[in-house]
């Protein structure tokens, strides 16, 4: 159970930037959603807020009393000394971090190795990104704060409520007489909806990488095949900000994405950190025809 979560600043509670003038540091911007989380969603869960940053300011000390965090320890260039004074050696396996670069990893590897949790902003550097159990899809100082607490509290009882839905579905699909259906959106239950699909595959170059955050994919290939490539999003860089009506994060592909072909009465599923681009010709362009169950998260 996590107690503690422990998080940088600059990068991570902001965007990285620092204004300055000529007295000094004059400005930093904070997301009003990272403030919520901490007020309505961590404490309120039990998870007690702490900042731990190398640098020292008077404006997050502000910013911190202003949303009642109690603990703030700045200018701690060591983190995993201040950390294990913090909450004690043997209570790392209680601790979340959340934080964007190479300082922060001092933290993260051995919270994760004592079983804590460790996330990051969609911006983090790539060995944050890689080592994060959860990869934010909003950047820093945009909300990213927020997004990793809601996944904080969301407790395993919803994963595995979330594993027994993807199961239902997988079994829903594989049952269908798949000849009736139409091309259309069809309801199912209050956390399953059908889409039918069909369409022309393409050159890759014309395809789009995208996850999602509300639903999971279970792609099912009905009729013809397509390549399609996937990558955790922490391996890649956002194309596109997260559509919330749209449900939709767009990718910047990257040839280090798997590539694997879907043929007729297979299927994939495709998780919040999954990007996928899809609908890639495999022999020259065929008609595809594809159902996508959207499981609600």
């Amino acid at each position: 159970m996590v107690k503690y979560l422990i998080m940088d600043v600059d990068g991570s509670l902001t965007d990285g930037k620092i204004y300055m003038g000529i007295a000094g540091e004059a400005m930093k911007a904070f997301s009003v959603k990272d403030g919520y989380a901490i007020n309505y969603i961590l404490k309120p869960n039990g998870i007690r807020p702490v900042v731990l940053t190398a640098r020292s300011s008077a404006i997050v000390q502000n910013r911190c009393e202003e949303l009642g965090i109690k603990d703030i320890y700045q200018g701690r260039l060591d983190k995993m000394a201040a950390l294990k004074e913090i909450v004690g050696e043997a209570n790392l396996g209680s601790c979340a971090c959340f934080g964007d670069d190479i300082l922060d990893l001092k933290c993260m590897i051995p919270v994760k190795e004592a079983g804590g949790l460790v996330g990051c902003p969609a911006d983090a550097v790539r060995e944050v990104r890689a080592a994060a159990d959860y990869v934010c899809t909003s950047r820093a100082g945009e909300g990213a704060l927020r997004e990793f607490s809601e996944w904080l509290v969301s407790g395993e009882r919803d994963r595995d409520v979330l594993r027994q839905r993807v199961d239902f579905a997988i079994q829903y699909i594989k049952s269908l007489d798949k000849s009736d259906l139409a091309v259309g959106s069809y309801p199912v239950n209050d956390f399953l909806y059908l889409s039918v699909q069909e369409y022309d595959t393409r050159e890759e170059k014309d395809c789009i990488t995208e996850s999602h955050r509300k639903y999971v994919d279970v792609q099912w290939i009905v009729k013809g095949k397509e390549a399609i490539g996937v990558s955790d999003i922490s391996r890649l860089r956002p194309e596109k900000e997260y559509s919330e009506e749209k449900d939709l994060v767009l990718w910047k592909p990257s040839r280090d994405m798997m590539r694997t072909v879907l043929t007729e009465g297979s299927y994939a599923v495709f998780y919040p950190e999954h990007a996928h681009r899809g609908c890639m010709a495999v022999e020259g362009v065929e008609r595809v025809r594809k159902i996508v169950g959207k499981v609600k998260i």
